[in-house]
């Protein structure tokens, strides 16, 4: 079990993470994760709805275990690349891994065609709603020129590939640099549902409350790998307003019958022995 304590504007957040779970806790007391809200109180994607029709239950359950274990092990391969670290092919033996790699390079070295990362860049953000009492923790947070955000969200019709495999806009950008501050969130579904684009667009809201001393985050967006669009990823922006989470979040603690009680831990010695 690991913990991971962050200093907010708004408070001091823990993170609890086990094998399978990860859990919130403020001084103590548990909030729930923005994730668990919106799996039980938000709408059932209407694609996933449709391909279970059609689908027996073991083979549901196999697709969602290999899908839900490949999608994590993306999201950590893509947060090592953010930290400067290398991967090796080795570790990633089908073809969708590595495309999947290759495709989120792509995108950050155009995105930051300097090379690197600007000062208030964040990775694996920790934050909460003190008033809610809802945590969780966001992919990516930081500023880039709005121009080059707007056609990665576009990118069928304004980018090509040049000879060494690098995005290139068709057409030269136009006017000065616009720098924004934005908030991404990494997906590996069939699409970019209803339920995602509300939950980046409260992690903007979130984030804007947590880090009050910082540029606050006025964009939010879905980065989703997609090998059937012509470069393997869309990009869409979301921005759902504050109450539209909050629809979804009365509607899981009806459902649930009140807020959540806190989890139950095992916590285990650093080393065993039989006697």
């Amino acid at each position: 079990m690991n913990e991971f304590t962050t200093v907010l504007s708004n408070c001091t957040i823990t993170k609890v993470q086990d094998d399978l779970n990860h859990y919130y806790f403020v001084d103590g007391e548990y909030y729930v994760s923005l994730t668990h809200i919106l799996e039980v109180g938000a709408p059932f994607p209407e694609g996933l709805k449709t391909w279970l029709r059609v689908t027996d239950g073991e083979a549901s359950q196999e697709r969602f275990e290999m899908t839900g274990a490949r999608g994590t092990k993306l999201h950590k391969a893509l947060e090592d690349l953010s930290l400067g670290m290398e991967l090796y092919a080795e570790d990633f033996p089908t073809t969708y891994e590595k495309d999947a790699i290759t495709t989120f390079i792509r995108c950050m070295q155009f995105l930051f065609p300097q090379g690197k990362y600007p000062k208030e860049t964040h990775l694996e953000a920790i934050v909460a709603d003190t008033n809610l009492k809802v945590g969780g923790t966001m992919d990516f947070v930081s500023v880039a020129d709005l121009r080059r955000l707007e056609l990665l969200c576009n990118a069928t019709y304004s980018l090509d590939l040049d000879k060494n495999g690098r995005f290139v806009p068709k057409k030269p950008l136009e006017g000065k640099e616009k720098p924004v501050k934005f908030v991404k969130d990494y997906k590996f579904t069939g699409k970019s549902s209803y339920n995602h684009k509300v939950q980046v667009s409260k992690y903007k809201y979130m984030f804007n409350r947590c880090y009050i001393n910082e540029q606050p985050a006025t964009k939010a967006y879905i980065w989703r790998y997609s090998p059937q669009h012509k470069f393997g990823f869309q990009m869409q922006e979301a921005s759902f307003r504050e109450k539209s989470f909050n629809r979804i979040y009365e509607t899981a603690l009806d459902y649930l019958g009140g807020y959540p009680k806190p989890p139950q831990i095992k916590v285990y010695a650093d080393k065993f022995s039989l006697f």
